[in-house]
């Protein structure tokens, strides 16, 4: 197991590991995106630094996975999967999308790795759902049949959203202008949708980076407050939406950096009140847990599951 190389290539970072033989990532390194030109480089770097010669590979990717080549949503880096195998000398090379990998990740997690959000309820049998505002929106679900876990990757960050409450409808209208005339989830439940909701609140704000308006609205700072706690309630809206489509009576959790960043303020009133305000559905909504994943490589802990099914798998 120690020669299958993982990595989690977000928009912003990419987090590279080896897979252990107890399953869990090993040898962690995190590579900013903008120190390297492309994803090789960047594979690379790890592997000169660990001095590492894997021959298989399982790469998450912030983005679609569909055919011979691979691109990210968020950056300019693509690449084409049997020239990646063949520069690397990787004899397996599987590909999935970054939230696939969370999802594969969730009966992996440990008690210390998660908490509650909300009342702690326990999660039942059933679909589990992760969703995660990072550079982008992801989500996917787990779904148990057939005695085995089974996953729905999905790019429902960019399903179109908009206002429900009165004091939303004048921001979504400039948000509107800004997104060119189309709100994605995504434009607003991100680090850059963040940073658009301040200006949106406040076209005087002059915030810029997604880490500075939660670092202020943390200090109290009133404006940074009003765009995090908006953003708190949208999320918690998103979360209670996807947790009606799948039914995910197993437990809906919230991952990505955004998310983690916020830690206290998702604890507030608004995200479970959000999540929980579908009529007529409140009922089922209030007993589904909602959990923020408090472990920083979840995708290095999925890809190293699906690692332990491609060792498995039929030469």
């Amino acid at each position: 197991m120690s020669s299958v190389l993982l990595a989690d290539i977000g928009g912003s970072k990419t987090r590279f590991a080896l897979a252990s033989s107890a399953g869990r990532p090993e040898r962690i390194l995190v590579v900013d995106n903008d120190t390297v030109p492309n994803l090789e480089a960047a594979v690379a770097r790890y592997l000169d630094e660990t001095s590492a010669r894997p021959r298989a590979a399982t790469l998450a990717v912030a983005g679609p996975i569909d055919g011979e080549e691979v691109a990210l949503t968020n950056r300019a880096w693509r690449f084409r999967r049997g020239e990646f195998a063949r520069r690397f000398g990787l004899s397996q090379l599987r590909v999935v999308n970054d939230f696939e990998a969370i999802a594969w990740a969730l009966p992996r997690l440990g008690a210390a790795e998660t908490r509650p959000l909300g009342r702690p309820a326990v999660p039942r049998d059933g679909v589990k759902l992760v969703l995660g505002p990072g550079t982008g929106l992801g989500v996917a679900a787990l779904l148990p049949a057939g005695g085995r876990w089974h996953v729905v990757a999905s790019e429902g960050g960019h399903a179109s959203f908009g206002p429900q409450a009165a004091d939303e409808v004048e921001v979504f209208t400039r948000l509107q202008k800004v997104c060119g005339g189309r709100v994605s989830a995504e434009s607003v439940l991100s680090g850059p949708g963040l940073v658009r909701l301040a200006r949106a609140l406040d076209p005087r704000a002059e915030f810029h980076e997604s880490e500075v308006i939660v670092a202020s609205a943390l200090a109290r700072e009133p404006s940074a407050q009003a765009a995090t706690r908006l953003f708190v309630r949208l999320l918690g809206r998103f979360a209670g939406g996807l947790a009606l489509t799948f039914k995910a009576l197993g437990g809906v959790y919230i991952a990505g950096g955004v998310a983690s960043g916020l830690g206290p303020l998702l604890d507030e009133p608004q995200f479970r009140s959000a999540f929980e305000a579908h009529p007529p559905y409140e009922t089922l909504l209030q007993a589904i847990p909602t959990l923020l994943m408090t472990c920083e490589e979840p995708g290095l802990i999925g890809c190293a599951v699906l690692a332990d099914v491609m060792a498995d798998a039929p030469a």
